[in-house]
């Protein structure tokens, strides 16, 4: 075979192999971050990109493709995918490791059998060095299969967790080049269980978060089911009231008559009062969704047991682009928050909440907005709870922003020295 003919056979088996391997680092990156656009171009282009930056071969004792995979990753992330900054460089700080440590041990297993037969024809250099594109399939293929559940969306995971995870990934990855850089040409393969471990704690981070985030919105689960239970409750305590009242009407209405006959008009009105209370239910429907009505009648009744004057105008039928879980997360942290600034006021008559939300052609508006009489302290962007215990405290406004985050939507709190506004609009629902 003439070397030209070599070349495009080599050119052709490698590229195909790392289509292969990369198609599936694609899906692993596609299962964190959301594309810019989903044009089929835009797409193509994001997967042909990554091809081609994927491929660098790492050598030891020099860290130029190390740290050119770094950068150009990093730069692929920030161009074609959105999100928080943050998020993108977690996803690079995550899956960077993996990808130079495969690269390397496969790049480095090939140098090992070449070692072994110098004498090697350029046919046969070919093939090996195929071999070793080939070998990383299975391994990304096996990480793939292996992450799949695990890996939640970027935007299901918190700030403090994402740094957690950079944290550890980071260490992981300071550590591997330290190893690539210092391991001789030679003896780079008693570096292997070193790489392998680095594959590991990326892999256990991802495990370890997707596990963090379960177990939260599990918590938010088992919180909304309280909150359903406690408003069926109530409303089946209502229709026994009610049943009962029925079964009794005939003996309420003869008083009602005797008092009417007697001229008693003064105790027909004190006794048709005392029956009217005994008639009034205690829950309220304020939309369709049962989760939702729950919870609203939890913080409602909560908020006029305060003496909390409250005006809430719900119309979210129809809206199906958010779990019950953000919603409610939504609702409840919102009204948690009025309702503990409004018992900070003095004046009873002052007390006030106001709740408008309303879902029309795909958006969701929320407005809340609560009179106040606390002083807000604010540092580095962050709404500073009052309270003593504050590592258990102060989250109300971050889990807003969690939820308005997820859903990429827009968050604005407004405040006065009596005031407090709290709205959001999410769109593309």
């Amino acid at each position: 075979m003439t070397s030209q003919l070599i070349y495009w056979l080599e050119y052709i088996v490698n590229f195909t192999g790392t289509i292969a391997y990369v198609f599936f680092l694609y899906l692993l990156i596609r299962r964190f971050l959301i594309l810019r656009s989903e044009r089929k171009l835009f797409i193509l282009a994001s997967f042909l990109m990554l091809t081609t930056l994927s491929g660098p071969i790492i050598y030891p004792e020099e860290l130029t493709g190390t740290i050119s995979v770094l950068f150009l990753f990093l730069l692929y992330l920030l161009i074609f995918f959105k999100g928080k900054i943050l998020e993108r460089v977690s996803v690079c700080i995550v899956l960077y490791p993996i990808l130079v440590t495969l690269n390397f041990i496969t790049e480095n297993i090939g140098f090992q059998i070449w070692l072994a037969n110098r004498d090697m024809s350029p046919l046969a250099q070919t093939a090996l060095h195929s071999f070793t594109t080939y070998l990383r399939i299975p391994a990304w293929f096996l990480i793939w299969l292996l992450c799949r559940r695990w890996v939640p969306r970027a935007r299901e995971l918190t700030e403090r967790m994402w740094l957690v995870i950079d944290i550890i990934c980071l260490a992981s990855a300071i550590g591997l080049i330290t190893f690539i850089y210092n391991s001789p040409q030679e003896g780079a393969h008693t570096t292997y269980p070193a790489c392998i471990a680095c594959i590991l704690t990326s892999i256990g981070c991802l495990y370890l978060t997707s596990y963090v985030a379960k177990t939260i919105r599990n918590e938010f689960e088992i919180q909304n089911l309280k909150y359903q239970q406690s408003y069926y409750e109530e409303l089946e305590e209502n229709q026994k009231t009610v049943r009962k009242i029925r079964h009794d009407m005939k003996n309420h209405l003869s008083v009602i008559y005797s008092f009417i006959q007697n001229r008693d008009f003064e105790g027909a009105a004190k006794y048709f009062r005392e029956l009217s209370g005994e008639l009034t239910v205690n829950n309220r429907i304020f939309c369709k969704n049962s989760i939702v009505n729950a919870v609203l009648n939890s913080k409602y009744s909560a908020a006029l047991d305060k003496k909390i004057d409250c005006f809430f105008n719900i119309s979210i039928d129809g809206l199906l682009g958010i779990d019950d879980v953000s919603l409610c997360s939504l609702f409840s942290n919102t009204l948690d928050n009025a309702i503990e600034a409004c018992e900070k006021i003095q004046d009873i008559s002052k007390r006030q909440i106001s709740l408008k939300a309303r879902y029309d052609k795909g958006f969701l508006s929320y407005e809340i907005s609560n009179s106040k009489a606390n002083p807000i302290t604010v540092k580095k962007d962050r709404f500073v709870t009052e309270k003593k215990d504050k590592s258990s405290h102060g989250f109300g406004v971050q889990n807003v922003r969690d939820v308005v985050d997820k859903y990429a939507g827009n968050l604005d709190i407004a405040y006065t020295d009596d005031r407090f506004t709290v709205t959001v609009l999410i769109g593309n629902l």
